[in-house]
């Protein structure tokens, strides 16, 4: 069962993308789904939380975006806590001492995208953000007691928020825009609406479609959640990404609208055809898959998989027999798709195409389980189907499988 899956539980995913998803808001209480309770210490722990502020933000230089200190819902200056590393530098030293005074005197921290530094979370992240399409990070948030870290806001991403430790009351409102882009965060407009509190309580999880107007406050004791932002991919970019691939490639998107734009000069009937011509020239199911497909692949992901092991692993490939046992490695989506007498193999930011003969033994070897080469089927020769393998391994989507572990 996915991550995403066993999150949303009780909730399939047909029911939560059709009745929820950029809808309404979704509180999952600990008796909904007990397995939250354990599912997310697993993830990230308040230990992993401690060691990365502690240790990691402590040591070294950092971008100054990587932690954010606000008070009473405002942002206090990063000179309260940052210090210039070496001149002309970008990064900055953080002073988590100082930064860890300001906390106990009332100011929330914030960590900002702990997927590229914790394998767990950047896992995580990975994962919804191959099923999505779109870039997924996460942001930790420790907040003190009785405070409020953020004003009343919306964002222009879907959150999910998991909390780990303590608990927080949230105050939800409809959206005074429905469905806001990122160049729609200033919108002026007030919500409207009656407002919706939600105690949200440790080993619970909270969904809030982009635009609903939320405010945290903690309880009586400190709040520590993580909040996992799905960036939005709407119909109006995929539909920029098309009209940009006519204009290059067909002509007719760059003919003048008319010699004389002004209404009276405008033939309606000549327009109307055009119009209609143009329209059809969009509906073109394979260039959209293409725009698709360039969208995913685009996707930068910094969690990545974890590195430990992979040098050991590129270094020894050539070892690969018929009988090594491989499998696919976790956290990894792969797409195959059929063109002709080619096979599309995507994955992350890689696109591999191989002949259309690999692929029945590409969905053995992509189907998570444990096989070896012995095991592929007779379209390739045994030193083909090694050939493959070795391939697969170098390209980071194969890793050698312990055989004493089940697939």
């Amino acid at each position: 069962m996915s991550l995403l899956k066993k999150l949303l539980y009780p909730h399939d995913l047909e029911t939560f993308f059709s009745r929820i998803w950029e809808q309404d808001y979704l509180h999952i209480r600990r008796a909904d789904n007990p397995a939250l309770h354990e599912l997310l210490p697993a993830l990230v722990s308040l230990e992993d939380l401690d060691e990365l502020l502690t240790v990691t933000y402590a040591t070294g230089s950092h971008r100054s975006d990587a932690l954010c200190l606000t008070r009473e819902g405002h942002v206090l200056a990063p000179g309260e806590y940052l210090r210039p590393a070496a001149a002309g530098q970008p990064l900055v030293q953080i002073d988590v001492e100082r930064a860890l005074t300001l906390y106990r005197h009332g100011a929330s921290i914030t960590l900002n995208r702990v997927n590229e530094a914790l394998p767990t979370v950047g896992g995580l992240c990975d994962e919804l953000s191959a099923f999505f399409g779109v870039r997924v990070h996460a942001n930790a948030y420790f907040t003190p007691a009785d405070a409020q870290g953020f004003p009343t806001h919306f964002d222009t991403h879907d959150v999910i928020l998991l909390q780990l430790v303590g608990a927080k009351n949230w105050h939800i409102q409809p959206p005074p825009v429905q469905l806001p882009t990122p160049t729609m965060h200033d919108h002026g407009a007030a919500p409207t609406g009656p407002v919706s509190e939600v105690l949200l309580r440790s080993a619970e999880l909270l969904y809030i479609p982009r635009g609903f107007v939320h405010q945290g406050i903690a309880t009586d004791a400190p709040s520590v959640h993580l909040t996992l932002g799905i960036t939005p991919y709407p119909w109006s970019w995929l539909l920029h990404r098309l009209l940009d691939d006519l204009e290059r490639n067909d002509a007719d998107f760059r003919r003048s609208v008319a010699p004389q734009l002004g209404r009276a000069a405008l033939d309606e009937s000549r327009l109307t055809e055009t119009l209609t011509m143009l329209a059809a020239r969009l509906v073109d199911t394979e260039r959209v898959l293409r725009a698709l497909d360039h969208q995913v692949a685009g996707i930068d992901r910094p969690g990545g998989m974890p590195l430990r092991g992979l040098l050991t692993q590129l270094t020894c490939h050539e070892e690969v027999t018929p009988a090594s046992l491989v499998r696919l490695k976790q956290s990894v989506q792969v797409d195959l798709s059929r063109s002709g007498d080619r096979i599309m193999l995507s994955f992350g930011h890689t696109v591999l195409t191989l002949p259309a003969f690999t692929e029945a033994a590409l969905r053995i070897l992509c189907s998570g389980a444990a096989v070896c080469a012995a095991q592929l089927p007779a379209e390739i020769d045994d030193s083909g189907k090694l050939v493959l393998i070795k391939r697969l391994i170098r390209e980071e989507l194969l890793e050698f499988a312990d055989p004493l572990v089940p697939a």
